[in-house]
């Protein structure tokens, strides 16, 4: 798994220090070359579980609303 995939599999762990770890991380990474294909990768990636397909989606949401321009 690459990293993105194994931070997103982080967000979903039952601890929260590595939830939290995850999550900061991902803060982190955000703009960086190639971050949102590849969660869209992760995304439509039929073998990757469910879980992980959810929480890249959710992330490539929360993305787009926080960073999308409303201006034309």
């Amino acid at each position: 798994m690459d990293e993105i995939g194994v931070i997103l599999q982080g967000t979903l762990s039952p601890n929260p220090d590595e939830r939290k770890a995850a999550e900061q991380r991902l803060d982190q990474i955000q703009y960086a070359p190639h971050h949102l294909p590849t969660l869209l990768q992760i995304i439509v990636h039929a073998n990757s579980h469910i879980s992980l397909r959810q929480v890249a989606a959710i992330h490539f949401k929360n993305f787009i609303a926080k960073n999308w321009s409303h201006h034309h």
